[in-house]
């Protein structure tokens, strides 16, 4: 099993060739939507998208993808522990599921980060993490 710690993961610049790596991919602006490969060497065959916002400490998870021939082995239970560990006093929310059944088997085994409506805040609205129209930023007072 790989370590999700944060102080484990490394960025593009530090991938090796040989290691199994957790690799931080940043977002090109703050509370944008950044992401963390599950790599072998220079191979991805996961990846997690998520958007964290420092001020207003919410953080939503975006998706969670791992190549069919890798799956069932752990590798999206060691992503989403990778993408908490770098916000673990944020609060999470997630978009919502669908109707996937790999989806909703996935989810209903490793537990849902938080809840299936997200609650951006200003910010993530301004980087579109979730449309503006959307209807979660409604404001229904």
């Amino acid at each position: 099993m790989i370590d999700p710690r944060s102080s484990r993961q490394v960025t593009e610049d530090q991938v090796d060739e040989y290691g199994l790596r957790l690799v931080l991919l940043r977002p090109p602006t703050a509370a944008g939507i950044g992401a963390i490969q599950l790599r072998l060497g220079h191979t991805a065959f996961g990846e997690i998208r998520f958007s964290l916002c420092g001020h207003d400490r919410r953080a939503i998870l975006v998706s969670v993808g791992v190549e069919e021939k890798h799956r069932r082995r752990g590798a999206g239970r060691v992503l989403v522990a990778a993408a908490r560990a770098r916000a673990t006093r944020y609060h999470w929310t997630m978009l919502p599921l669908g109707e996937d059944p790999v989806t909703v088997a996935f989810w209903a085994t490793v537990g849902a980060v938080g809840p299936q409506s997200p609650h951006p805040c200003t910010h993530q609205i301004e980087q579109g993490v979730v449309p503006a129209e959307s209807r979660w930023t409604k404001k229904w007072w």
